[in-house]
């Protein structure tokens, strides 16, 4: 009996140690905020991990932006740190600035994030904007290697977030969702960015007591919306020359025109001097000279058509994709000019001049 109870006490002993061993090991956990004031300085406000961080104006409702218009989001952050007076719920002021780094999750592809509407996804590149660095891309999932700074006695850091939707291929009108999860993370005060052995860690520090991070992270919504747009671009000043002997004039140029999502447009041309014909006028006479506008698209099928002054086309053309046609280099429409030897043969001055001024609308 008495072995029995000697290996019975052992035990006991040994459960007791295994616990008390387990209660001095340091934590691995990082004091945490859940953006209790998120607009405030952190003054009114208990725990110092609460009092610390503070992300103003994301989560709060939809975030919407407009396709061709501003594509920016503002917000600020406070990210501080208060010193202690004996206990948490003692501490007073945030006094302290923290550094923080960063990290942005959501539907992605590649290195861009993805909004979902009516015709599929539209793709975006996510920077962030702080008024002490350059802008820096955000990509999903991966914390961003600049470290961004706070500032002292819990002032917010006015920053905001810009869109940049893939152009290649204009999405059709509506509006485009997605659901972003943000994260912040305070840096540790006492690192080295030159010591290997005293790095400064920001994700993944265990200096509970000198910095935090936002749990959960935030929930930030983002509406895309797109509208039906147009845009002619790329037409340059033609400055043509009296041929000799006189024969027909002819001049042409390339420019662009884009709709959303490649939709149909007519076209109508306006001369300064016209009224029902395009018409040069005389520098310094009344004298006038007509010529004639043809307009042809050069995606299939090629369709051209012979223009009336102040009178919108019967055909129509497809828009481009591209809100500049790839950067002007697949321009998808054609303007002729051409002024008939005939009404070249008695000019009354010797320079004559006219704007065409040439308008667009989706059919």
């Amino acid at each position: 009996m008495r072995a029995s109870n000697i290996c019975s006490l052992l035990t006991i002993c040994l459960c007791i140690l295994a616990m008390t061993v387990a209660a001095l090991m340091p934590s691995a956990a990082s004091a945490q905020s859940s953006n209790q004031d998120p607009c405030g300085d952190g003054s009114g406000i208990m725990p110092v991990a609460e009092k610390s961080l503070g992300v103003c104006g994301l989560d709060d409702t939809e975030q919407a932006v407009v396709y061709d218009g501003d594509l920016a989001i503002p917000f600020s952050i406070r990210s501080c740190w208060a010193d202690w007076e004996g206990n948490e719920w003692s501490t007073a002021y945030c006094s302290q600035s923290r550094d923080y780094t960063m990290e942005v999750t959501g539907p992605a592809q590649g290195q861009k994030f993805l909004l979902s509407g009516p015709s599929g996804n539209v793709a975006v590149t996510l920077k962030f904007h702080h008024p002490s660095t350059t802008a820096t891309t955000i990509t999903p999932g991966q914390v961003t290697s600049t470290r961004f700074r706070g500032a002292a006695n819990g002032q917010q850091t006015p920053v905001y977030f810009s869109l940049s939707p893939d152009t290649t291929v204009a999405p059709a009108p509506g509006i485009y969702r997605g659901t972003l999860q943000f994260y912040l993370y305070q840096c540790n005060p006492w690192g080295d960015p030159n010591n290997p052995y005293n790095p400064i860690i920001c994700k993944g520090s265990t200096a509970s007591d000198n910095r935090t991070e936002l749990n959960p992270p935030l929930s930030v919504d983002i509406a895309l919306v797109v509208g039906s747009s147009i845009r002619i671009s790329g037409l340059e000043d033609m400055v043509l020359q009296m041929p000799n002997p006189l024969v027909d004039i002819t001049a042409q140029q390339h420019f662009c025109v884009y709709t959303t999502a490649s939709s149909d447009f007519s076209l109508r041309a306006d001369s300064q001097n016209g009224n029902g014909e395009f018409l040069l006028g005389g520098v310094s006479s009344s004298d006038t000279i007509a010529y004639e506008i043809n307009i042809q698209s050069e995606l299939p099928p090629k369709k051209k058509a012979k223009l009336t002054e102040g009178v919108f086309t019967r055909k129509d053309w497809k828009g481009h994709a591209s809100v500049d046609c790839s950067g002007y280099s697949d321009e998808n429409m054609l303007l002729e000019l051409t002024i008939p030897a005939a009404n070249l043969a008695n000019p009354q001055d010797y320079q004559y001049m006219d704007t065409l001024t040439l308008t667009v609308e989706m059919n």
